[in-house]
């Protein structure tokens, strides 16, 4: 990483005038003795060289016969004080580079960035919240453009945040290097869904005597540890923070097909009670000032809270007050939620919906996307790796049309298998309840290394890819008309709707030859039109089989609990994939049993899949959002303002649930079939219902009993046949209980003007 901006030759010249300044120093290294210093530097390069692979080093110069250790005297000693570590990173910097423009006599060496502290009494905005935890660095990188003389430490707090971010770092006083990396990738996350048009995220760790920097893309996580007590260390040090200070946005994974601009943005966010507790996901305590301000971006989830009693995602708006709860967590370890009133006085730890602050800050938004004009974003994921897929609405001739452009980083297989699943779609008569995106970009016509993660991002050489070691992603462009997003739904009548409109749609597929192998909620879209059924979308995993797959199938063999754990045990019967390969590729919160077990995709497994969307969205919403929220957000097209929060309605998933969210896919599988084993469906749903009655009693108090009875028809189903459910077996319980229970809808009031 930065590699290219600073030479090894040159971080060595750089390191020996930091000897002579004393920045550097080196134990056995005697300010007369020019020698000793001589032979430290050149083996210290050598190695350097060596573990670089620039060049073989030179096997004239003898070994040394002293382990020299090295130290940076200013580098702030334990407790690591951020801001002195901040003044420390730059110092270097700043020297570095004035040394760096003495010896290649080159005055255009200038830096485009700089590190940053944080207040962490003045809560960044756009700061995203992770697992119940409030995410902060410890310090930063912004561009240069982010810094005045006349403020303290140079930062105009204003660029503090995570749309301005070039690079996030975590300060350890203790060497705890699996400590340092989760807490790095933690602000990765945050930076990736503020800048999701990011190829990459980049974080920083400094310890006492270590400098680790990782690099997070759609193939993994690369990193890579400096020891600044030895040579060749203070080598890799010198050219990191050079490359750091020298490298322009898209060294740091900014995306050259879409153009950002500066842009003021206001929040209106809620107080915090004075001296209130933030409780993280470690079980530990964080004190916070009264000014403090916890502010998230993007209006939908890529991952649910883990802790149930996390906080929940009530969180702050862009200029909408009445969008923010009074209550800062979630009580779903009881089946009774917090009673407190939109006038109950503060208690600390938790929101007020009162007391209110504005807040501005320097967003970095985009405008541009691909040649076309960014109107907004309407769908983001702040995962590492994966697909990391991304939906912007976009604007063409003029502003007179509009589509949604989605951008995902598809493995090179199933970008293969994409192709041809768009082809066929492309022939018959497009389908009401299919969305048939548009390719804009294709991935197998360019050149791999330009589009793909291990050749534009990674830098494997020809040979490397054809075997590589780690999964290689190319980069997909597709376009299609905006859709309603589920999270907009006005009723639970409008969703089921939805649902049964998306079965159609995949019956549909399955009739031409097409399994979609992906069904999750983010691939089902809304009816724009009252009554309307809904769509189904998404085809990166989709791959061209039979036609009327569904009509001729063998179901596979029954097996009982007891069977399938027993599978488990013998060395030669192959288990599941890994949890690292589904993760990675598929949604595996909606994964069919089958599926989890390893065994060949099958429609079958696609309609269970729908089930777990089914029973999962009453769970993920506590009822519909607000009348005047929705007209909003359809006036917006269904976008995200920029610096939007979770939307209010988003609750985490009750306890009975957390095991699929954040389990292993052995504990994902044990549990669903567990709880859809005859024996136990009905304790199951029977253990669902008071989270259903503390989510959904505001409409109505029949609403809960309703959906209830939905859970308890569609899981019984499932469970008594075993999961081989058909299309229409599906779609014939959903349409009886939109009959059964039609007017229960009318507790609800249609928002949108058709």
């Amino acid at each position: 990483m930065f590699g290219d901006l600073a030479t090894t030759s040159l971080a060595r010249d750089v390191l020996e005038q930091f000897l002579a300044d004393g920045i550097v120093t080196c134990e056995d290294n005697k300010p007369s003795d020019g020698s000793a210093t001589s032979l430290a530097l050149t083996a210290a390069y050598d190695d350097a060289v060596t573990h670089s692979c620039n060049a073989p080093p030179d096997k004239s110069t003898p070994e040394p016969k002293t382990r020299y250790r090295w130290g940076w005297p200013k580098l702030p000693s334990t407790p690591i004080d951020e801001n002195e570590l901040v003044v420390f990173l730059n110092s270097i910097a700043d020297s570095a580079l004035s040394t760096a423009r003495s010896i290649r006599k080159d005055d255009s060496l200038q830096a485009k960035n700089r590190f940053a502290p944080v207040d962490k009494n003045r809560v960044i905005a756009l700061s995203y919240w992770i697992d119940g935890e409030y995410t902060c660095p410890d310090f930063v990188v912004l561009p240069l453009a982010a810094f005045s003389d006349d403020k303290e430490l140079g930062v105009e707090d204003a660029y503090v945040n995570f749309t301005a971010m070039l690079l996030a770092g975590e300060s350890k006083s203790v060497r705890s290097t699996r400590d340092g990396l989760i807490q790095v990738q933690r602000y990765m996350r945050g930076i990736k869904r503020a800048q999701p048009w990011l190829r990459f995220a980049v974080g920083m760790t400094v310890g006492k005597d270590f400098v680790a920097l990782s690099r997070g893309d759609r193939s993994g996580l690369e990193r890579f540890e400096i020891s600044l007590t030895d040579g060749r260390g203070c080598i890799q040090f010198i050219r990191t923070i050079l490359g750091i200070v020298l490298a322009d946005k898209e060294a740091f994974g900014h995306n050259p097909e879409v153009g950002i601009e500066e842009r003021d943005v206001s929040l209106v966010a809620p107080e915090l009670h004075p001296a209130a507790t933030l409780h993280t996901g470690t079980n530990t305590t964080t004190s916070v000032a009264a000014s403090a301000i916890p502010l998230t971006f993007s209006g939908r989830r890529s991952s649910r809270l883990r802790n149930p009693t996390s906080a929940s995602s009530n969180l702050p708006s862009v200029n909408q007050p009445s969008a923010t709860s009074s209550t800062g967590t979630t009580s779903d370890n009881t089946a009774t939620r917090s009673k407190r009133g939109p006038d109950d006085e503060m208690s600390p730890g938790k929101w007020s919906k009162k007391q209110k602050r504005t807040v501005v800050f320097r967003a970095f938004v985009p405008v541009r996307a691909y040649g076309r004009k960014h109107i907004a974003t309407l769908f983001t994921s702040a995962c590492i790796r994966g697909r990391g897929t991304t939906v912007y609405v976009v604007g063409a001739d003029g502003g007179k049309t509009y589509s949604a452009l989605k951008t995902a980083w598809q493995d090179v297989a199933c970008a293969g298998a994409q192709a041809a699943v768009l082809e066929k779609l492309s022939g018959p008569e497009p389908h009401l309840n299919v969305v048939i995106p548009m390719r804009l970009l294709d991935p197998l016509a360019e050149d791999p290394k330009v589009n793909s993660r291990l050749g534009s991002i990674r830098g494997f050489l020809g040979d490397e890819m054809q075997k590589p070691p780690v999964e290689n992603r190319i980069l997909t462009v597709t376009t299609s008309d905006p859709q309603r997003p589920v999270a907009y739904f006005w009723s639970p009548h409008d969703f089921v709707r939805g649902v049964i409109g998306a079965l159609l749609g995949h019956e549909y597929l399955c009739e031409i030859g097409i399994l979609h192998r992906d069904i999750s909620e983010n691939n089902i879209v809304l009816s724009p039109r009252r009554g309307g059924l809904g769509v189904l979308i998404g085809f990166d995993m989709a791959v061209v089989g039979s036609p009327n797959m569904h009509r001729d199938f063998a179901p596979p063999t029954k097996k009982s609990v007891e069977e399938i754990l027993a599978s488990f045990s013998k060395p030669h019967v192959p288990s599941l994939a890994s949890d690292e390969q589904y993760k990675a590729q598929r949604t595996a919160t909606y994964m069919s049993i089958g599926v989890l077990r390893g065994e060949p995709h099958t429609h079958f497994h696609d309609i269970e899949s729908f089930l777990y969307v089914l029973i999962l969205f009453f769970f993920s919403y506590k009822g519909p959002l607000a009348e005047d929220k929705l007209r909003s957000a359809r006036a917006r097209g269904f976008t995200q303002p920029v610096g939007a929060g979770w939307l209010p309605h988003v609750t985490a998933w009750p306890p009975v649930f957390q095991r699929w969210a954040s389990g292993s896919l052995w504990e994902i599988l044990v549990h669903k079939h567990y709880v859809s084993d005859p024996s136990s469906s009905a304790d199951f749903v029977e253990d669902c219902a008071p989270y259903l009655q503390s989510r959904w009693e505001t409409a109505s108090q029949s609403i809960p009993q309703s959906l209830t009875h939905l859970i308890f028809r569609c899981w019984t189903m499932f469970s008594l046949q075993r999961r081989q459910v058909t299309h229409r077996q599906f779609i014939g319980v959903l349409e009886t209980w939109l009959k059964q229970y039609a007017g229960e809808e009318g507790n609800y009031i249609y928002p949108f003007d058709d």
